[in-house]
């Protein structure tokens, strides 16, 4: 198991796609990938999960049966998710990217069926053999924490894999699925970037490569290939408004926010 604070990670990822306007999903971003990853099965056998490593178990991933995986909500905790007929509780198979915050559906204290029975049951969301990712609510003394797991549920619902985990240490804080990195942290060494008169300035002390926007609804808008320390990007086209801008140098990402 590696465990690493947002300011040593050097993979931002995908999730930069989906921020929502006014979110806050920055905070101190506490990761762990585990190495190997936990896989599960066959019936009963589980993994508990002590999200902010206080000494007490969180969350208990979990064989239920020989055809079905389940998440367990301990105590207080919830994760993101719905109800669905017959009353059964559902976690909800989260796009990486998406916002987890207050404003998230949150199931609190009960079981979520995963998958069972090879996907017969429509409402379950992880039964199609790919990654996919959980949202997790954390409260400690009255405190709401946010974070994820990456998961991987069989299509038979005879197996479950534990990826890896997150979640933002800042009480009240959002976290996005599958964010590793905080959104101010400098991952390249050197880099800088500013906005002015529509253009947006971009430096590094190495070439950079690739620059990828996407606006606040997660729509990609600009990408393009790069091979200078210093790039400018014209930003005439877009809209007045917030976004993301995802830039690559030597296998690593760096995540900025800019407002034109």
């Amino acid at each position: 198991m590696k465990k690493t604070t947002s300011k040593k990670l050097l993979n931002y990822g995908a999730m930069s796609a989906a921020i929502l306007a006014g979110a806050n999903a920055s905070g101190q971003i506490i990761f762990t990938d585990l190495d190997p990853d936990q896989t599960l099965g066959p019936a009963s056998e589980s993994f508990m999960i002590d999200l902010n490593e206080d000494g007490t178990n969180d969350f208990d991933f979990q064989i239920f049966n020989s055809a079905g995986t389940v998440l367990f909500a301990l105590d207080t905790n919830g994760f993101v998710g719905f109800v669905g007929p017959s009353a059964y509780n559902y976690p909800s198979n989260l796009a990486e990217g998406t916002i987890i915050d207050g404003a998230s559906p949150t199931l609190t204290a009960v079981r979520g069926d995963l998958n069972f029975n090879s996907c017969n049951y429509p409402s379950s969301q992880f039964c199609d053999g790919a990654d996919a990712f959980v949202g997790l609510v954390l409260d400690v003394s009255g405190e709401t924490f946010y974070g994820w797991a990456r998961i991987n549920v069989s299509t038979a619902g005879n197996e479950l894999t534990i990826q890896e985990y997150a979640y933002n240490s800042v009480a009240g804080e959002a976290i996005m699925a599958g964010q590793t990195l905080s959104l101010e942290d400098n991952s390249i060494e050197g880099f800088s970037s500013f906005v002015s008169d529509n253009t947006l300035t971009l430096n590094a002390r190495t070439p950079l490569e690739t620059v990828t926007i996407h606006n606040i609804t997660g729509q990609e808008v600009i990408s393009q290939k790069l091979s200078n320390t210093t790039e400018t990007i014209d930003l005439n086209g877009l809209s007045t408004g917030v976004y993301i801008a995802t830039v690559a140098v030597e296998g690593k990402l760096q995540a900025i926010k800019f407002v034109k």
